[in-house]
């Protein structure tokens, strides 16, 4: 698992020097970055399992056995006639986060979700040339753990 890892993110740091070649990005197709990183999502399925949730707990300061709850609030909306509501999104412990990561890079259903887990690994892996904040990083992780739930809660039911 460790050479799955080190091989995953040498190789995502190497599509960084290919798209990002002197800090600016080079015009390469509509999307040959996210196909690129979507091969590599599924040639490393368990280790980029790992790797975004170890980012998504180390950047909320979680222990890996410890639950991770988010809340999202939606504030009440006059026009559309919508109370305000807390939707609360909850993973028993790291392992429950990686297995539904897993499982949502295994399934051929999720090209949103994928296209959202792509994303945040090259974000987390080349964080200091990207020169990203963790607070920015932090917010995307969050939108990514709330789109593996709601994809997992969706699948699950269907």
């Amino acid at each position: 698992m460790n050479r799955d890892l080190e091989a995953l993110e040498d190789r995502v740091y190497v599509l960084h020097k290919k798209h990002y070649p002197h800090g600016k990005a080079v015009r390469s197709g509509l999307s040959a970055l996210q196909s690129e990183l979507r091969t590599l999502i599924g040639q490393y399925p368990e280790a980029t399992a790992l790797l975004l949730s170890r980012s998504i707990y180390r950047l909320h300061r979680r222990v890996s056995s410890d639950p991770f709850t988010l809340k999202r609030y939606t504030p009440r909306s006059v026009m559309r006639l919508r109370p305000a509501r807390t939707q609360t999104f909850h993973f028993e412990s790291q392992q429950d986060l990686t297995l539904s990561i897993q499982h949502v890079i295994k399934t051929s259903q999720a090209v949103q979700s994928l296209d959202q887990l792509a994303t945040f690994l090259f974000q987390t892996v080349n964080q200091p040339c990207l020169n990203i904040i963790d607070n920015d990083l932090r917010d995307t992780s969050e939108s990514v753990a709330i789109a593996i739930h709601l994809f997992s809660t969706n699948n699950r039911h269907n």
